[in-house]
């Protein structure tokens, strides 16, 4: 019997793995040094020694991790580190972890991203979620609120614009979308990252210009990236169109938060995302349609992370959908990849068709203002008992102060980060930063539609107690009371 052999038209790669990873490494460093030196000059050198030392820590349990593993089993551990890229997953970690995650948190997150996200599934290129997004997830979902978690040091937490735009119900008239952004330095300041956020995701420049550099390389895949950029985009701009926030909110979305750190470094895994094309358009679509409807409805400021991890599992379904000779099929191909992206983003849009918009120049329908002048609502309040205090965090072109908040609770000493604008005394968005009341009692006057009755509150505004958690609901009204005073010179 004789068998004929013909060539397939396959196409060769010049760049290595080692060599993938190493361009890889020296962007996240990259954006690591810009935190040290963007906290160190903005808050203190000891802000910027701490990102350096949580670089450092996840490091130690990362290479640490796999240097046991491999000894157990009896591996060259030298040789095998070479090629397991450990310091990626955690240089990754670390830049989408908050500085003020203690270093127990992300040590531990660091070790169960490298056990249960990569080595239980074989190791480097064999693992289905993204180790890192893995690790973060663990992190903010069993540390949350936790002691554990916490730093003993006193270091900034931040309301970010995430948490402004989620305590706003994720839509504003444009007016109020301008005052949000000046609150963080307008365009500029979103762009090059002047504000507190995860560790490595808030200059968005830095970002797209090492974007820029590993397409450049061909070191990432331009299909994923653009398709996932281009698809939050539109589906924001429509929403926003219809719901009158205008573009602005389309390119707020896109450049803040999470969205262009996961798309450069983070969606862009090989591993964990589709083998073809077509699949990884699907799986693209997939995640922004999935980041919005997180942002839009979830108790998480942002959606990147789960997005990501949410569409990994379906990576195995998404490759069997596009399965098939990618030449004799293409035209069943198309049709599956543009039939299924118009069901996703339908759906996405259909989520954001819900949203309520939130006027510039209204008060929480619970928080009348007084229109005769005289103190009434939170200005009337005794809040002694609470102890509240509050210290200016931040204030930018003295459009919006910023301020770090503590008042007493039930149990313990509640924490917050106030944002206050300027011009009008109203609140533009209260994020709690360390809650230390009863857990399922009093936090559930900390969940985002709770914190969304300040938005616009001013001192003469009454903000009933959420029922059942009293006592931790006098304390964000201290809180919020202090705040607003110090804002107004009193």
């Amino acid at each position: 019997m004789k068998f004929t052999f013909k060539p397939s038209p396959n196409y060769r790669n010049t760049q290595s793995t080692v060599g993938i990873m190493l361009d890889l490494s020296m962007c996240l460093w990259a954006v690591v040094l810009f935190s040290a030196v963007y906290y160190g000059i903005a808050y203190g050198p000891a802000y910027g020694f701490r990102v350096i030392m949580m670089t450092l820590v996840s490091h130690v349990a990362a290479i640490g991790t796999e240097a046991v593993y491999f000894k157990l089993r009896g591996y060259d551990v030298k040789k095998e580190l070479k090629h397991s890229f450990s310091w990626v997953t955690a240089l990754i970690l670390t830049l989408i972890t908050r500085l003020d995650v203690s270093y127990y948190a992300l040590f531990v997150g660091t070790v169960m991203a490298i056990i249960i996200g990569k080595l239980v599934f074989g190791g480097f290129g064999q693992n289905i979620f993204n180790p890192a997004a893995f690790g973060e997830a663990l992190i903010m979902n069993s540390f949350a609120g936790s002691k554990a978690a916490a730093v003993t040091a006193d270091v900034f937490s931040g309301a970010t614009p995430m948490a402004a735009m989620n305590s706003n119900n994720w839509i504003l008239s444009s007016s109020a979308m301008g005052n949000l952004i000046k609150g963080y330095g307008g365009w500029g300041g979103l762009l090059l990252g002047s504000y507190p956020s995860v560790i490595g995701g808030s200059c968005a420049v830095l970002i797209l210009l090492c974007g820029a550099y590993l397409l450049w390389r061909k070191d990432i895949d331009w299909h994923l990236s653009v398709t996932y950029l281009i698809t939050v985009f539109c589906i924001s701009l429509v929403v926003g169109l219809i719901k009158g926030a205008g573009i602005n909110y389309a390119i707020f979305n896109v450049i803040s938060g999470g969205v262009l750190f996961g798309t450069v470094f983070m969606m862009t895994d090989p591993v964990t995302t589709p083998i073809t094309i077509p699949g990884r358009m699907v799986f693209a679509v997939g995640c922004a349609a999935l980041t919005l409807i997180l942002r839009w409805k979830s108790n998480l400021p942002d959606g990147v992370l789960f997005s990501i991890l949410l569409m990994n599992m379906l990576t195995p379904a998404i490759d069997k959908l596009v399965d098939g000779n990618q030449i004799k099929n293409q035209v069943l191909i198309r049709r599956k990849v543009v039939y299924t992206s118009i069901v996703i983003i339908l759906a996405a849009f259909c989520v954001g068709m819900t949203l309520d918009k939130v006027a510039a120049d209204t008060t929480p329908a619970d928080t009348p203002a007084d229109v005769s002048g005289e103190p009434a609502g939170m200005a009337l309040e005794d809040f002694s008992a609470n102890e509240a205090a509050c210290r200016v965090w931040s204030n930018t072109d003295e459009a919006a102060y910023v301020y770090h908040c503590s008042a007493k609770g039930f149990e313990g000493t509640n924490k917050a980060t106030i944002t206050v604008d300027a011009t009008k005394g109203t609140i533009t968005s209260i994020e709690v930063t360390e809650f230390n009341d009863t857990t399922g009692v009093g936090d559930t006057a900390t969940t985002a539609d709770e914190l969304g009755r300040y938005a616009g509150a001013t001192i003469n505004s009454t903000i009933d107690a959420t029922a059942g958690a009293s006592m931790t609901s006098g304390s964000l009204r201290a809180m919020a009371a202090k705040a607003l005073n110090m804002a107004a010179g009193k």
